[in-house]
């Protein structure tokens, strides 16, 4: 979806990081308005620069304020359900959509199977693991958390979590009471 088709996007590419997560633009809002007439037409789709989310609010999450990317995955989905609507309701082969942002058939009817009808392996990856390599969960349960020192232990260092010297707590339960200071 990202190398072939273009048509997912990294969330602030700006930041320099390898991304983990890729979005595609959203293209409800523009099917509604294509069905209401709100859009006009340029050619055998409609015109995306005139959409009811801001493709420059979509360009400044998604691509650094670059429109064009955007506009390009935009117009591919577009040409995709333009391709299969006819396909299915006329039933006819409308390539022109398809033409118009450098689209095959096979990539169209590609992009069909995982955009809309794809199953649960298509959609997600989901490392596999081995059950023979995993620890037991259950005996570490109830187990030490986030501690300072050596597991459930206590640290021998004489500094604290911020560098700086560690102040001992008092141990008033060791400390020794008069017999004239209890009355």
């Amino acid at each position: 979806m990202a190398m072939e088709w273009k048509l997912a996007l990294p969330l602030h590419p700006e930041y320099r990081t390898l991304p983990m997560v890729w979005y595609v633009p959203p293209l409800s809002p523009i099917q509604s308005a294509v069905d209401g007439g709100a859009l006009a037409h340029t050619g055998v789709l409609p015109d995306v620069e005139s959409l009811r989310i801001p493709v420059e609010y979509l360009a400044n999450l998604l691509t650094a304020g670059d429109t064009a990317p955007v506009l390009l995955a935009l117009k591919r989905m577009l040409a995709m359900r333009h391709y299969k609507r006819a396909e299915s309701v006329d039933g006819e082969h409308d390539i022109r959509a398809l033409e118009q942002v450098g689209l095959t058939e096979a990539q169209a009817q590609e992009m069909y199977r995982y955009l809309a009808i794809a199953n649960y392996e298509d959609r997600f990856v989901v490392p596999s693991s081995h059950r023979e390599l995993a620890r037991e969960a259950f005996p570490e349960s109830k187990g030490c958390g986030f501690s300072f020192g050596d597991g459930c232990h206590g640290s021998d260092s004489k500094f604290n979590l911020f560098n700086s010297r560690r102040i001992d707590a008092i141990d008033i339960s060791k400390k020794t009471i008069r017999p004239e200071d209890a009355s």
